[in-house]
């Protein structure tokens, strides 16, 4: 089959930590004996068959758009800087006409309701997916129910098929709809978490750990990674940490980081800010760790739980998305209140368990 997956996250690099979730589905489906185009922000071409000749047909596009879309996503970066705003249509522009010179294909695949579904393939002459990744979820409830209704209904005329990777992304936009189409909605969707791939980092992992300098009262490692924003609670992370006397790396970067850098100086936290690093370091540090820590207020299903996870750390999170879904089923996920000492509790609780 031919498929193209038009995305606005999309890898430039290896070490680009953008969208490497729907490089993993294209990926996939390469492997599987299908044509695949993905149509993604950038500026020049990403040749995936020099990692992997096995997936010589998969072909990415670039179409432009960088400024806006990209790491830590469009909405932090139009936050920032509101004349990126300006990218939007220059890149949906270049989407369809590179969607249009790929020719038919037998299905289209489109991550993010918002704008990869409505406008990029709303009118694209093949069956259409569209996946909901969680921040689209919540950018499309917060829209006016007039433009809410027109995007979901066109997209549901033309038989468009869903896949939410959170049961709660689901459930949360069809509470904001009419019963009859909300209905329709659920008919035509399912749950499906992105997949994943994990490169062995082990060696990475114990070089990391043995680098750092362990606080003489902390011999546990807490890792939090993510966007340094004010809704992944990096700042809770930090109080809990103190309050746990455990040492904590802080991978990834953010508007916020010296507010939360000098925020561990004032507590006398034994923290470590690695900042924006390739995907593979960022799970180095996450396989270092006796516990990750994830304080986030707003998520969907969040791929560094699984990742954790799947690397066999220890995870205490907040409940957000379909976090406490998994930890009913998982006894090394641990859902604990948005507290500091609740949270230190059960750091503390996590890391002996693991001993």
């Amino acid at each position: 089959m031919k498929q193209l997956v038009i995305t606005t996250s999309y890898p430039a690099s290896d070490a680009d930590p953008s969208g490497h979730f729907v490089r993993t589905e294209a990926r996939a489906l390469a492997r599987q004996g299908h044509e695949v185009h993905v149509v993604a922000p950038g500026g020049s071409p990403f040749d995936e068959s020099t990692q992997d000749p096995a997936v010589a047909s998969l072909h990415v596009h670039p179409a432009g758009g960088g400024a806006l879309f990209g790491w830590p996503g469009a909405i932090d970066r139009a936050r920032r800087s509101p004349a990126r705003l300006l990218h939007a249509l220059p890149f949906a522009v270049a989407a369809r006409a590179r969607a249009s010179a790929i020719g038919p294909v037998d299905r289209a695949i489109a991550h993010w309701i918002v704008p990869s579904a409505v406008p990029l393939l709303l009118g694209f002459p093949a069956p259409l997916e569209v996946v909901g990744h969680g921040a689209d979820v919540r950018l499309l409830c917060a829209m006016p129910a007039a433009a809410r209704l027109f995007i979901v209904r066109s997209l549901l005329d033309r038989d468009a098929s869903f896949r939410f990777a959170a049961t709660t992304s689901l459930d949360a936009l069809s509470r904001t709809l009419p019963a009859p189409l909300a209905a329709r909605l659920e008919r035509a969707s399912r749950i499906e978490p992105v997949l994943l791939d994990l490169p062995d980092v082990t060696t990475r992992a114990h070089a990391l750990r043995a680098a750092l300098d362990p606080h003489p009262s902390a011999d546990k490692l807490i890792v939090t990674a993510g966007r340094l924003v004010p809704g992944k609670r990096v700042d809770l992370a930090i109080e809990a940490a103190t309050s746990a006397s455990m040492s904590i790396v802080i991978v990834g970067d953010g508007p916020l980081r010296a507010e939360l850098e000098a925020l561990a100086r004032a507590r006398r936290t034994t923290a470590h800010f690695v900042g924006l690093v390739p995907r593979d370091e960022a799970l180095a540090w996450i396989a270092a760790a006796d516990v990750l820590l994830h304080a986030s207020a707003e998520e969907a299903a969040p791929t560094v739980v699984r990742e954790a996870r799947a690397l066999g750390v220890p995870v205490v999170a907040c409940a957000a998305g379909d976090v406490a879904v998994w930890a009913r089923h998982d006894p090394g996920l641990v859902v604990a209140p948005p507290d500091v000492q609740a949270l230190s509790a059960a750091l503390q609780a996590a890391a002996a368990a693991r001993t």
